[in-house]
């Protein structure tokens, strides 16, 4: 695939069209230094790689962008001092902020940063239009093996385009007929007699609805204006706050083992108790939570290769005890997105969509939301990164961020927490991001809601 899908034209329009671009970031944290010619190697591997691409955008309407090579690169960024290893975070946060652009590079930046106490911090950073978290770590990983492309992320670079006029006349074939068949499932819909798609065929539908289920809820902001005057809250330019926590990876296992659930499960608890505790729901609540889903296959060319399925967890807070309901939940709505045989109207409209011009979906996005809880988990991908030279990482963080926001535009799409799990080896890595600028105003205070829900599992925390 030369060509962007819908995926990856939806993260170029944020940034192109709305100004706020998306990355995704992997920070590997060392108890030592990192030898420089593994660094450099690391980099012009990185340049040599699938990551480095940048997009095309063509003029003929309704023909999609091309994927291309960047016109330029960023070297790669060393400290000219070590810092505190308290300031790691900060460290962490001043990388993500890196200017990038997808059009023409550079699109991607390695820094590297020596610690005071011996240890040392290894950041990577790229625009999500040319890579999803997936995409990142394929690229990584075979940057740190030798010069050669992943196995699920191969270059795709229009060496030899074809014609944009051919490309947009496929398009329009391919919206007429999406856009006929989903119009046909809607009439079909409500015609009298009409039944309702199970859920091992509707794939990534929404889950079945459950009384007072909360997602975007109006009431949450109601109780916040309550409890902070309209007067005193932020405005202007503001940066989610992120925090980063490694555990035992055997303490994460045990802990959902004693409530009977799996690492996903108790993943999906966690970021539930600190979107309750910091008020963002009401603990009667029933939440829905959105749970990304890797498409990924070998020999993939996909930028963006992300699907996502929902769970409703219900209120009252049953799952501190019992994990089960939340992984059965899961585990069911993973296998009915596997298992889906036909098309959701979404997919069928998305060649419509991916054909619809700046202004349109400018306007478009002034009712766009965020999650209110999104639950990424990446298994042991930090394992099969662990390794940097002679190096061994401690542990690695992985998060997507979006730059350029306001208070006012956080408010506005409405979103709680998102939060990143991976294991290292013996460690847990929890990357947890706030969304809300009024209930997760800075950092010390949503390390304190995450130590406090450690402290209710029987984790170890050790914040970065």
């Amino acid at each position: 695939m030369t060509r962007l899908t819908y995926d990856d034209d939806l993260f170029l329009r944020m940034e192109c069209v709305l100004d706020v671009p998306v990355v995704n970031q992997i920070v590997w944290r060392f108890t030592g230094p990192i030898d420089s010619e593994v660094l450099d190697s690391t980099w012009r591997n990185l340049a040599g790689g699938p990551i480095d691409r940048a997009v095309h955008r063509v003029s003929v309407p309704g023909a999609r962008d091309r994927w291309v090579r960047a016109e330029s690169t960023l070297p790669l960024l060393r400290g000219a001092r070590a810092i505190p290893a308290h300031a790691l975070a900060e460290w962490m946060e001043e990388r993500a902020t890196v200017a990038l652009d997808p059009t023409s590079g550079p699109v991607w930046q390695l820094a590297y940063t020596d610690l005071e106490n011996g240890g040392s911090a290894l950041s990577l950073v790229a625009s999500h239009v040319v890579g999803d978290g997936g995409a990142l770590t394929s690229a990584a990983i075979a940057a740190l093996r030798g010069p050669s492309d992943p196995d699920d992320f191969a270059s795709a670079f229009d060496t030899a385009p074809t014609s944009d006029l051919r490309d947009a006349a496929g398009q329009l074939r391919a919206a007429a007929s999406g856009t006929a068949r989903a119009l046909g499932r809607t009439v079909r819909g409500v015609l009298p007699g009409a039944s309702t798609p199970s859920a091992s065929k509707a794939g990534t539908q929404a889950v079945v609805d459950k009384q007072a289920v909360v997602d975007k809820p109006a009431v949450v902001d109601k109780q916040r204006a309550g409890k902070l005057p309209v007067a005193a809250r932020t405005t202007g330019e503001f940066s989610p706050s992120t925090v980063v926590v490694d555990c035992p990876t055997d303490e994460w296992v045990a802990a959902a083992s004693r409530a009977g659930g799996s690492a996903n499960s108790l993943l999906v608890a966690v970021a539930l108790g600190i979107l309750t505790a910091g008020g963002r729901v009401k603990e009667s609540d029933a939440v829905k939570v959105s749970l990304p889903v890797s498409t990924r296959i070998p020999g993939d060319t996909r930028a963006n290769a992300t699907s996502g399925v929902s769970i409703v967890v219900d209120g009252g807070r049953g799952y501190l005890d019992d994990l089960r309901p939340i992984r059965r939940d899961s585990k069911a709505a993973f296998q009915a997105l596997a298992d889906a045989t036909r098309s959701t109207t979404f997919e069928l409209t998305k060649p419509l969509m991916q054909m619809l011009p700046d202004a349109v979906v400018a306007r478009a996005a002034k009712s766009a939301t965020a999650p209110l809880c999104l639950c990424s988990n990446l298994g042991a991908r930090g394992g099969a990164l662990r390794s940097v030279g002679g190096a061994v990482a401690e542990s690695v963080a992985m998060r997507s961020i979006t730059q350029n926001t306001t208070a006012e535009l956080l408010r506005r799409t409405k979103g709680g927490v998102s939060v990143w799990w991976n294991t290292c080896g013996e460690t847990a890595t929890l990357s947890v991001t706030g969304l809300d600028p009024d209930l997760y105003p800075g950092r010390e205070h949503l390390k304190k809601l995450i130590a406090d829900e450690y402290t209710r599992w029987q984790l170890t925390p050790t914040f970065w």
